[in-house]
């Protein structure tokens, strides 16, 4: 079974695009989806954050994830060290969905990540697409998508490795600067490609 890591920047298209792939018939991992069942459901990881991080984010046994996440986002060691902790539990879920998939004899099934690239996982994949956007279309975007203030934007932009430095791992680009339907265009030509493989 052919591996396809699907990735861009925070506000880059990568769920319209997603919906896309889905329409036509691909097999998608969420990564962000598997994050918010782990953050949910897991007592472990729930128990961590309460215990290294404050009480203050977790109310009701269930995280407070807007709360965490501007704290994570402002500072950079936490972030770290909750990634750290989280990544292993991450990946595991993440390969259980590749087994799934294999096992019900897929040709190709790709994963929707957008730390793909930090995390190095581009490396466990056999291609890359890069859904990419301006940088000054991608902060307008998020502030407009998450109604948070450009400040808190432009961390969340910052705790992600630059899009543009991402290009060099991508073995296909999508141009999510012109439009909703310039993108629905480029996927449509992409699951072309990808039926190929």
């Amino acid at each position: 079974m052919k591996k396809v890591g699907l990735t861009g920047g925070i506000a880059s298209g990568k769920s319209t695009s997603v919906s896309i792939l889905l329409e036509n018939g691909f097999k998608v991992i969420d990564s962000d989806m598997i994050v918010k069942n782990i953050l949910r459901e897991d007592e472990e990881v729930i128990r961590y954050i309460e215990r290294e991080f404050g009480n203050q984010f977790v109310y009701n046994n269930k995280i407070l994830k807007r709360e965490f996440g501007n704290y994570i986002f402002t500072y950079e060691d936490e972030r770290i060290r909750y990634e750290n902790f989280i990544m292993d539990k991450i990946f595991n879920k993440i390969n259980e969905e590749f087994s799934f998939h294999e096992k019900n004899h897929e040709k190709l099934c790709i994963l929707d990540a957008p730390l793909l690239i930090e995390k190095n996982l581009h490396k466990e994949m056999d291609y890359v697409v890069l859904i990419w956007v301006s940088a000054e279309e991608q902060l307008k975007r998020l502030i407009d998508r998450d109604k948070i203030d450009e400040e808190n934007a432009i961390k969340r932009i910052n705790s992600q490795i630059d899009i543009d430095f991402k290009k060099q791992f991508a073995d296909f680009i999508v141009d999510n600067s012109k439009g909703k339907e310039y993108l629905r265009q480029q996927i449509h030509r992409l699951c072309v490609i990808l039926k190929t493989l």
